[in-house]
């Protein structure tokens, strides 16, 4: 694999994503909606006592959860299905470049494009809680960017997966938003069902919220944002029973990035084989 031909086919990507209308209104609604949150949080934050970042932390935290993995999940979908259905896949691979090239190329210039997105949406928020207040811890904030930019790279490995197995638009769409239906919502539901149907053990519940990148998301920025373990819910209160915070975050930092990994990695295997004409 060349990096200078996998570097040009990222920037390919990222050009396309900056074209495509429908990344851009999520860009720009992701951003709007940050600004909005910032404005409620900073309002919330005079009246309750709160320092401006704690509050606008927590807001984010919420719509981190549920709009990133919609974003990155449809992008990654999108990604390899539009171009294998109008056959200009086929004719970048006419070109001298490897599969492999291709295929990491393009999920680099998506994770690149969700990244610009991301730290614009957090950055504006930021700016506005800095100038206005300029209370409260910043750490927490930027834990936060970090923990989206990871959940973008899980989600766009998840949706590539989607999008190299379903091999056109339509299907990809509405492959993506069923697994973020199942990611946000119904594995939650699943898990509850099932904990009290078989009366699971706290430690087979933790075993499946490694399972959902959502969940490890929502209790890695639930420990960025509080000491108190009464809040992180059942699984993660038995994470940090067992593990303590520190070996926690690892662990959950680590479950992250393995889904940014394995889902890729069967994509690939998928796409190197794959007919494309």
């Amino acid at each position: 694999m060349r990096l200078r031909e996998t570097s040009l086919i990222a920037g390919r990507e990222v050009r396309e994503a900056l074209r495509s209308r429908w990344f851009a209104a999520a860009a720009v609604s992701f951003l709007l909606l940050a600004l909005a949150l910032s404005w409620l949080g900073l309002a919330g934050a005079q009246r309750s006592g709160l320092a401006g970042f704690d509050r606008t932390t927590a807001a984010l935290l919420n719509l981190t959860l549920l709009f990133v993995p919609l974003v990155a999940l449809s992008l990654g979908g999108l990604g390899v299905a539009g171009e294998l259905e109008d056959g200009s896949l086929a004719l970048l691979l006419s070109h001298p470049v490897t599969r492999t090239e291709v295929y990491l190329g393009k999920y680099l210039g998506m994770v690149a494009s969700m990244g610009a997105s991301i730290v614009a949406g957090f950055g504006a928020a930021g700016l506005v809680v800095g100038v206005l207040s300029g209370g409260g811890q910043v750490r927490p904030f930027l834990e936060l960017v970090g923990l989206s930019l990871l959940l973008a790279a899980a989600s766009l490995s998840l949706g590539t997966l989607i999008s190299v197995m379903t091999r056109s638009r339509a299907r990809a769409v509405g492959a993506a938003f069923a697994a973020w239906l199942a990611l946000v919502y119904l594995c939650d539901l699943g898990a509850i069902g099932l904990a009290v149907a078989r009366n699971l053990s706290p430690g087979q519940v933790f075993a499946l919220s490694l399972g959902n990148p959502v969940e490890q998301a929502r209790v890695l920025g639930t420990l960025a944002l509080t000491n108190r373990p009464e809040v992180l819910g059942p699984a993660g209160l038995f994470g940090a029973d067992h593990f303590g915070p520190q070996g926690l975050t690892l662990l959950l930092v680590f479950a992250l990035v393995a889904w940014s990994l394995g889902p890729l990695i069967a994509g690939w295997s998928i796409f190197r084989k794959a007919v494309v004409s």
